[in-house]
């Protein structure tokens, strides 16, 4: 069946033809943090997010979700009865609690909760039988944007980072799918992310000490060879973080406060520039794949952290690309 949908006769003037398009992403033009408020010198909360690894997703508009214990209660037994359907075991019992993170108080977004969702196996017959975690997730809306949702009953918290089995991340994102009617999807560090997120990463200062400090290694995949054969380019961070100078230049003596796309392209046009000088290879044909600095690793829709700093603007970055895909209205005129 064809996509075109068509109104009158073929020969009318007044003849329209639609095209329905996928949602597309935009162009990311600028990564922002003047607005961030003077007074929040600290991120408290994200300490309990470091250190691990996530898979990360984006999530569309969650539909009468409400956010009371009694509510919460009625959603962990449904999600805890769901998974054991899902997922039987004569030996194992289920359990799945809904809650509210009260601890990271200094978000951005004030208006919407962080709300995590943990699923926990116990083994039968046996005494103190020691709990596994093998979900756990976390949803939440992390944008410096105040943003307003107009539609009826529903709730924006855009961002889930979770871990656990692959087969439980695959059952509770259905169940949760179908508890509050909203779409689950991957959602990957694509070439352009990587490319934004080396820039973003590296200027971040505290109290005028450099927070990421050592070798930044970049790998890159060649296109028609198997992964295995990647290149891996290393930098300095310190003189990645004077090439970047050079091209923002000062931005009274905040770093970071915000990165433009021209800045981005030419830093890794630099880059590229030099290991053609100096390795003869040319990274241009190559497409980033992965990167590693000291304490974040990167690579499609997985990422570990271990600082607070690095996991805020890294939170910022996801958030704001998840609610591109489904919090965003395309028209094509």
């Amino acid at each position: 069946m064809s996509d075109n949908v068509s109104t009158g006769t073929p020969d009318s003037r007044d003849n329209v033809m639609y095209t329905p398009r996928a949602p597309r992403m935009r162009q990311r033009q600028r990564f922002d943090l003047s607005t961030w408020p003077e007074e929040e010198d600290e991120i408290d909360g994200l300490e309990s997010l470091v250190a691990q690894t996530w898979n990360i997703y984006a999530v569309s508009a969650l539909f009468d979700i409400e956010q009371d214990d009694v509510h919460f209660k009625l959603y962990s037994k449904r999600l805890r009865e769901e998974i054991a359907s899902t997922l039987p075991s004569e030996d194992v019992t289920y359990d799945a609690k809904f809650s509210v993170m009260e601890d990271i108080t200094s978000k951005p977004n004030n208006d919407n909760p962080v709300i995590k969702i943990e699923v926990v196996t116990k083994i039968n017959g046996r005494e103190n039988g020691v709990e596994k975690s093998i979900y756990k997730g976390i949803l939440l809306l992390w944008s410096l944007t105040q943003t307003t949702l107009n539609i009826q009953n529903s709730t924006r918290l855009p961002l889930l980072l979770c871990r656990g089995t692959r087969s439980c991340m695959n059952a509770v994102h259905t169940i949760i799918g179908r508890m509050f009617d909203c779409l689950i999807v991957t959602l990957p560090a694509n070439e352009d992310d990587l490319r934004w997120l080396v820039p973003i990463i590296i200027t971040i200062n505290n109290k005028d000490e450099p927070i990421i400090s050592g070798e930044v290694q970049m790998e890159y995949t060649v296109p028609e060879l198997p992964l295995t054969d990647a290149i891996k380019v290393k930098f300095h961070s310190s003189d990645l973080k004077e090439i970047l100078s050079a091209i923002v230049g000062d931005q009274n003596n905040r770093v970071n406060v915000f990165l433009d796309y021209e800045h981005m392209e030419m830093f890794h046009e630099v880059l590229h520039k030099q290991m053609l000088v100096v390795g003869g290879l040319q990274l241009g044909l190559c497409t980033l794949r992965r990167i590693n600095l000291p304490g974040i690793t990167i690579m499609e829709n997985r990422m570990k952290v271990t600082n607070v700093e690095i996991m805020n603007n890294i939170l910022l970055y996801f958030s704001d690309k998840a609610l591109d895909i489904f919090h965003t209205v395309h028209i094509d005129v």
